[in-house]
């Protein structure tokens, strides 16, 4: 099945109230365990590759395997660029066949200096223009998430969206969809998140585009589908599987230590097979991504 964009597939949520899974893949089991549960479950996609991928291997190898699986699946998919920080991040993975891009012009290329609103304005608008041109939708960041390992503030409203500036950033920029700062955090919480409903609600009605809840992980169940009922379309998860799947890992390894030993005393190098370990971990992805699409009300929305 080709692609299709992330502002075809959430004008559907947002129809019918439901928000949809956004997981990022990062090597061929995480892709593979995203594809395999969103087929199972029967949901529609958003697969994504951030720009940290350029630390790890070149972004077209890893796309290219996820075009292979797109091109099997019988879902719609949708392939999303997470948290380009500058224009030209946004603009190397479009040539690389994105059909969404996420420019967060909230925070300067480090991804911890705040831009300001003006500066996140230009920039936004600049992506918007080029992605725009090639049929790509786009998704935009107002306000200030928290950041993986951060310690939850009590009084956080100066970091959370305005409503109003949320109106006119979206009116002025013309993005396809946009991001929020409602309370979640990157990464793994430092206490219990506590998520402003009450703003997705405001904000819901000052916009007019899907919104989208970043740092999933971690946000208890009743939060999430409060933030859906308020107006979340989109629903970020990428430090779960991660856990999942090193939990997976560890567990393997740790039984397998006397088999192990074993082995070394005979030179059994069979034991040695790496995807002993990697297939139960692949399959702890599944687990964890159609945990999170049941919980997002898009099984069966395919």
């Amino acid at each position: 099945m080709a692609f299709v964009t992330s502002k075809e597939l959430l004008a559907d949520a947002d129809a019918r109230g439901y928000a949809i899974g956004a997981f990022n893949a990062v090597n061929m089991e995480t892709a593979q365990g995203i594809f395999t549960a969103a087929e199972e479950e029967r949901s529609p996609l958003i697969i994504q590759v951030t720009q940290t991928t350029l630390a790890y291997t070149e972004p077209d190898e890893l796309i290219a395997l996820i075009k292979v699986l797109a091109d099997r699946a019988t879902i719609p998919v949708a392939l999303h660029l997470d948290h380009g920080r500058t224009f030209e991040v946004v603009m190397q993975f479009l040539r690389l066949g994105m059909t969404s891009v996420m420019i967060d012009g909230s925070l300067q290329a480090d991804g911890k200096t705040p831009r300001s609103y003006e500066e996140n304005m230009a920039v936004t608008k600049q992506a918007v223009a080029a992605a725009h041109a090639l049929g790509v939708s786009v998704e935009a960041e107002l306000g200030r998430l928290g950041q993986i390992g951060a310690q939850l503030a009590d009084e956080r409203d100066e970091a959370l969206t305005d409503p109003d500036e949320a109106g006119r950033f979206v009116e002025e920029t013309g993005v396809d969809i946009l991001a929020i700062a409602i309370g979640t955090t990157h990464g793994l919480y430092k206490g219990t998140p506590k998520i402003v409903h009450e703003r997705v609600a405001a904000i819901d009605k000052k916009v007019a585009v899907p919104l989208v809840m970043h740092g999933g992980t971690g946000v208890p169940d009743g939060d999430v589908r409060k933030g859906i009922e308020a107006g979340i379309r989109k629903v970020n998860i990428d430090t779960e599987m991660r856990v999942a799947f090193y939990g997976s890992v560890r567990d393997y390894v740790a039984k397998q230590e006397e088999v192990y030993k074993e082995a070394d005393a005979k030179g059994d190098v069979r034991k040695y097979d790496i995807r002993n370990i990697l297939k139960p971990a692949r399959q702890a992805v599944v687990d964890a991504v159609s945990a999170k699409i049941r919980l997002f009300g898009c099984a069966g929305k395919a």
